[in-house]
């Protein structure tokens, strides 16, 4: 009988040691800065995997990357993670702005061709092809280039650099993204991220990324910031979403991860 209540009391012991860490977990909140762009490529999946294996809330906001730099620095509540294409990261960096030590390069969203559901899928993979397919629509819908949007530079950059792309029937979305513009019915076709376009399955089809060549695309990285409340936590969520196994994840939201 003692022993049996000696082991009752180490176990309620035991019980008691481990609840401190547990409530300290469901207090800890991590926020995570991010564009759309990752934000759009899995991110939230995961930061809900996240808290359901480990109990830390993931907060995700979404930021223009023109403010990205602005939040890093003095953003309140400071971040505890920031997601940025490779030349922002460089710079923060550079800064001091994060721990340099923990970043890690997610990944590559490439430029799609979005088109109604149902419609035909043409071919895209050379640049003249793509171009002919371009040309023939009534309408070819992108994001404003003027509303700090990397993706519409990229876009506005690609058609305005290539002869090829000469008569292209541009329409400019001045409500969402391009490819939500087509989904509205306002244009036949949208040059956009993947990324987004994959997230309108009912909508859009995908016809695929255009070629290689043109550079279209948006590489992203991650890491902790020097400001980060939560360094530890911060980092687990960074391990936890880079693991091999979340490969898949990413690219069903239309982002190929990094080899290294």
């Amino acid at each position: 009988m003692r022993k049996f209540i000696m082991a009752a009391v180490m176990l309620a012991l035991a019980a008691l040691a481990m609840a401190p860490s547990s409530a300290m977990a469901q207090s800890v909140t991590l926020r995570v800065i991010t564009p759309a762009v990752t934000a759009n490529s899995g991110l939230r999946d995961l930061a809900m995997g996240f808290e359901k294996e480990m109990g830390i809330k993931v907060d995700i906001v979404t930021l223009n990357m023109a403010k990205m730099a602005d939040e890093l620095k003095g953003g309140t509540p400071p971040a505890d993670i920031v997601f940025m294409p490779y030349a922002l990261m460089d710079q923060a960096q550079s800064g001091n702005e994060v721990a340099s030590a923990s970043r890690i390069n997610i990944g590559r969203v490439r430029i799609g061709l979005a088109v109604h559901k149902g419609d035909p899928t043409p071919d895209i993979s050379t640049v003249d092809k793509l171009a002919a397919v371009l040309k023939a629509a009534d309408s070819v819908m992108y994001s404003d280039p003027t509303s700090g949007s990397m993706e519409a530079r990229i876009i506005d950059g690609m058609l305005n650099a290539h002869p090829e792309f000469a008569g292209v029937k541009r329409k400019i979305s001045h409500n969402g993204e391009g490819g939500q513009a087509v989904a509205r019915g306002e244009g036949q076709m949208a040059l956009q991220l993947i990324c987004e376009i994959v997230n309108h399955p009912d909508e859009l089809a995908n016809v695929g990324p255009v070629p290689d060549s043109l550079g279209a695309y948006i590489d992203s990285a991650a890491a902790v910031t020097a400001r980060a409340p939560h360094p530890r936590e911060a980092a687990q969520f960074l391990k936890y979403a880079t693991q091999p196994g979340t490969y898949s994840l990413w690219l069903g939201h239309g982002l190929e991860r990094a080899k290294s």
